[in-house]
Formats: structure tokens, C-alpha cells, sequence
């Protein structure tokens, strides 16, 4: 967890956000398909956090 908080995937992903709504950031099917990927990824890191905290959200 520690590990995680000092990486700049945060940030990272601001940044690609703040491309997206600009305008600047090119979109096209492999990305589209990996960015899916990646929320998927993230969805089951959180549900795994969720349930290592006890939390029922």
C-alpha cells in the first residue's frame, strides 16, 4: 500500500484525463481496449482493498 501511494500512477492518470477532455490525447481501438484493461485492473484492486478493510464498499 505504502508503495503504491508513492508511485505517480495518480498523477499519471490526471494527466491522461486532463489530455482526454482537451482534446490533445488520440484515441484509437488498442487504446481504447487497453484502458478497459486497466479499469478492469483497478475495479478488482479496489474490491480486493475493500474486503482486505472490511468495508462492505
Amino acid at each position: 500500500m505504502a508503495l503504491l501511494g508513492q508511485s505517480r500512477i495518480a498523477s499519471n492518470l490526471n494527466q491522461l484525463a486532463y489530455h482526454a477532455n482537451i482534446g490533445a490525447l488520440i484515441v484509437g481501438a488498442q487504446e481504447k481496449e487497453d484502458i478497459a484493461e486497466a479499469n478492469a485492473h483497478l475495479l478488482a484492486i479496489r474490491t480486493l482493498l475493500v474486503k482486505a478493510l472490511g468495508k462492505s464498499r
